[in-house]
């Protein structure tokens, strides 16, 4: 009894000669770095767009058009798909008359940057959005608590479970709203970030939480690092990927071209960990009308500048 008791805990042993004999498949990337399966965090000060950003990624991948608006930048292996993906989003502390009013602004950003496709009629737009993006309000008036005192899931992961199954991405915003244990020791917060891995595992879906930074790191001007995060490290050890926004940099305004005071009108998107594929390069978003985040393009001779940096930097001797 015992010895069943130990291989269930441990799961099921790995075929190492299968696993040598045939190639390891591709890894199924939902965003540029976050693979389906696996919990990632999107972490910043509050007001700065982790709402918007999460209700745009929704929109794209409901739809199937996030290949046409680029919100995390593009690498070499992450190729967005075509078509609708499903997308589960509960929004903790939004109202519904908020996230109302964002949804026009975002709906129509995308008319007037023609991110819609000329052969995509509004009606199949709005099916696309209505069947895909699942899209809870909570508005503060009730809570989950998907941890309970003994640091085991409740009822409310279960449900919530439940809802991820079929989901191509899981959105939970913000984490402080769905527990109720200390955020500073690492026991609880490992505990929760489990729970989440576990939906990720059972359900094949991308888990995205959105968390806040510390005062210290918009102090101290770290805000793009993983230590930026509000609590425990072990929110950022437990899981394998994390982008935060942040305030731009002068430089980075500079390299995109913008004015050293353009920073209210701008927000740096910048991958802070990543554990499967390099970094990529932070990316620029622009605040427009109804704080809908647009990526901002470099211009074409800083990008040529950068390459020919690049192709003339000596390598170093061994």
């Amino acid at each position: 009894m015992a010895e069943a008791v130990a291989r269930s805990a441990l799961g099921r042993r790995l075929d190492i000669k299968f696993l040598l004999k045939n190639p390891a498949p591709a890894i199924d990337f939902v965003l540029p770095g976050l693979p389906a399966g696996v919990v990632g965090l999107l972490v910043s000060p509050g007001g700065m767009g982790k709402t918007m950003l999460e209700l745009q990624l929704g929109i794209l991948l409901a739809t199937g058009l996030m290949a046409r608006d680029p919100l995390f930048g593009t690498t070499p292996d992450f190729v967005a798909v075509d078509t609708p993906q499903r997308v589960l989003m509960v929004a903790a502390e939004e109202p519904v008359e908020v996230l109302w009013a964002r949804l026009h602004a975002i709906v129509r950003s995308l008319n007037l940057r023609d991110v819609l496709p000329d052969g995509l009629s509004w009606g199949e737009f709005l099916d696309r959005l209505h069947d895909n993006f699942i899209l809870y309000s909570l508005g503060g008036a009730r809570r989950l608590t998907l941890l309970s005192p003994e640091l085991e899931a409740t009822e409310h992961a279960q449900e919530l479970s439940e809802q991820a199954i079929g989901a191509r991405l899981v959105i939970v915003d913000p984490l402080r709203q769905v527990h109720l244990a200390d955020e500073n020791p690492s026991g609880p917060m490992s505990a929760l970030v489990s729970v989440f891995k576990k939906m990720a595992q059972e359900s094949g879906a991308a888990v995205l939480l959105a968390h806040h930074s510390s005062r210290a790191a918009s102090v101290q001007g770290f805000g793009e690092e993983a230590d930026a995060l509000r609590g425990s490290t072990a929110l950022k050890d437990d899981t394998r990927w994390q982008a935060n926004l942040a305030k731009p940099s002068k430089e980075l305004l500079r390299q995109f071209g913008q004015a050293n005071n353009a920073g209210a009108d701008f927000v740096a998107l910048a991958d802070a960990k990543r554990n499967y594929g390099p970094k990529r390069p932070t990316v620029l978003l622009q605040r427009t009308a109804g704080g809908v985040l647009v990526p901002v393009s470099m211009p074409q001779d800083a990008e040529q500048g950068a390459l020919s940096r690049k192709r003339t930097t000596p390598r170093s001797k061994a």
